[in-house]
């Protein structure tokens, strides 16, 4: 051990001449260690809400969507699917209509978004997977049926009998001209209820039947809104979304499940944010060792005296004070990765805070903890403290003088 350290660490163990200075010590570190602590677990916290929303959305968010760049709608034989289907990682590919609607039973309406799939749509998306009744299938014997979010369900009363019950789909008619209403403007298709699925709250207003229905009451022969993709699982996202991009040409826009929906984003934008707020109480949280190291030199003042006479420079008695500081902050550093990893673990397999919302598939706060995070946390400090502390010293020292 060199002697800088050696006295330090002699500094930090030893009783000071103020009984009170011992106290602030100990309060000092325990306030750094907190918000060590704290900004792994909020990271492991929104690590976790970012896997269980993908988890919950990837029923209904594709790998890739390709949507027209102008338009809501485009022919569907604008899009090459046989020559999609042989691009490099792509899995399937499923053609869709989604506009909006509204569907009756029994007297009770709600607005809802339909979505015409074709057949593929169930091996492109695990949609089947949240299924709470029923079966995800749109047509029946060749005979199109519905498949209908949770919230659909609850709004019209079908939770009981409602698979197979007869549901009224309607939809204004683009030409003002309908067969089977004798008052014209709007398009009228019954059709029964296959199955129901739950995802979220956002998801509860959506339903799905064939793609032939859909064009049909939306009065969009031949024409589809999006082109779903699914990759294989070992298939670099970014990577076939060029490929893509080039088939399709510059009138389509390909955009990855992230880029398609604004709720990764809008995370992913949270999680840095906390991440920033985190370091903010990090710096304020470290300041308290300012006032230590700064009671600690006055205390030494004798010693700093003696250490002169000896032959010490200004640079050793420096480092001694900054060797102090860091080990003040090391032991800070490690009770605060103990603590903040102790608890995610905690959490993670025990599930101690619970959820009391009735409106998630989860029983408590999902913690997703990941070490890139711990280096990142024990890296931000490590720089934090190690400005705060070289000014404190650097400042204590000449102002000694």
């Amino acid at each position: 051990m060199r002697l800088e350290h050696f006295i330090a660490s002699r500094y930090l163990r030893s009783p000071k001449s103020h009984s009170v200075i011992n106290i602030i010590s100990r309060v000092s570190m325990v306030a750094m260690a907190v918000p060590v602590a704290a900004l792994i677990i909020l990271l492991s916290i929104f690590n976790g809400l970012d896997l269980m929303v993908r988890e919950h959305l990837q029923a209904v968010d594709a790998d890739l969507r390709i949507t027209a760049r102008e338009g809501t709608t485009f022919p569907i034989e604008s899009i090459d699917s046989v020559a999609l289907r042989r691009v490099e990682g792509i899995r399937s590919v499923s053609c869709v209509l989604e506009q909006s609607a509204m569907v009756e039973s029994q007297g009770e309406r709600v607005l809802i978004t339909l979505k015409g799939v074709d057949r593929n749509y169930a091996q492109t998306l695990p949609i089947a997977d949240r299924l709470i009744g029923g079966s995800f299938t749109t047509e029946l014997d060749d005979e199109n049926s519905i498949v209908v979010g949770q919230r659909i369900v609850m709004q019209l009363g079908l939770q009981r009998d409602g698979i197979g019950r007869e549901v009224s789909l309607y939809s204004i008619n683009r030409q003002r001209i309908s067969s089977l209403l004798k008052l014209g403007g709007y398009t009228r298709r019954d059709l029964p209820v296959a199955g129901a699925f739950a995802i979220d709250e956002d998801n509860g207003l959506v339903a799905f039947t064939s793609l032939r229905l859909a064009q049909d009451l939306f009065n969009y022969p031949e024409r589809i809104s999006s082109v779903e993709l699914s990759l294989e699982p070992e298939a670099d996202e970014e990577q076939v979304a060029g490929r893509v991009k080039a088939l399709v040409g510059e009138d389509f826009r390909v955009q990855t499940r992230y880029e398609s929906n604004s709720i990764y984003r809008l995370m992913n934008l949270e999680r840095w944010g906390v991440f920033l707020i985190a370091i903010f109480v990090m710096l304020i949280a470290s300041l308290s060792i300012v006032g230590t190291l700064i009671m600690v030199i006055i205390d030494k003042q004798d010693d700093i005296s003696t250490l002169r006479t000896m032959g010490a420079s200004q640079e050793m008695i420096y480092r001694i004070f900054f060797s102090e500081g860091g080990f003040m902050a090391a032991i800070s550093l490690v009770a605060g990765l103990v603590l903040g990893v102790g608890l995610s673990l905690a959490q993670q397999q025990w599930g101690l805070v619970s959820l009391t919302t009735q409106t998630l598939l989860i029983d408590s706060y999902p913690i997703d903890l990941r070490w890139s995070d711990v280096v990142l946390c024990a890296l931000t400090y490590g720089v934090v403290a190690f400005a705060v502390i070289h000014l404190t010293v650097r400042g204590a020292l000449r102002k000694a003088d």
